[in-house]
């Protein structure tokens, strides 16, 4: 079984432990937490990822900007975006461009299975 890189990019601690949390259960994920797209960045630039889960709102930065960046680099990646309030126009400019995962916070595990294309028997 692959292994799966996943840059999570999230400031709130909370939902930050459980994603950590969420992503022990899965077995064959790797996961690096950064706090700020600074430290996301030079996470990115240090190791090879298979996926990415951003917050909208970075203390240095704008989230879906950032994931536009990264799958402009790596296309393949899956890119999901988490945002803390509904915004239509933010969810459609993330779909057009082809961000695959779009959660709502609070959402839950299940919504999360769902972007990240992780089913379970």
């Amino acid at each position: 079984m692959q292994i799966m890189k996943v840059l999570i990019i999230e400031q709130e601690k909370t939902l930050q432990q459980s994603l950590r949390y969420f992503m022990q259960l899965q077995k064959n994920f790797e996961v690096a937490f950064a706090h700020s797209q600074k430290e996301g960045l030079s996470l990115w630039q240090s190791a090879p990822f298979d996926m990415v889960l951003c917050t909208d709102r970075l203390p240095d930065g704008n989230g879906l900007e950032m994931l536009k960046t990264l799958m402009l680099e790596k296309p393949e990646i899956i890119s999901i975006l988490m945002t803390a309030g509904q915004d239509e126009i933010l969810k459609q400019e993330a779909m057009k461009f082809g961000i695959q995962g779009y959660l709502e916070k609070p959402f839950d595990l299940q919504q999360l299975e769902e972007a990240m294309g992780v089913s379970h028997p």
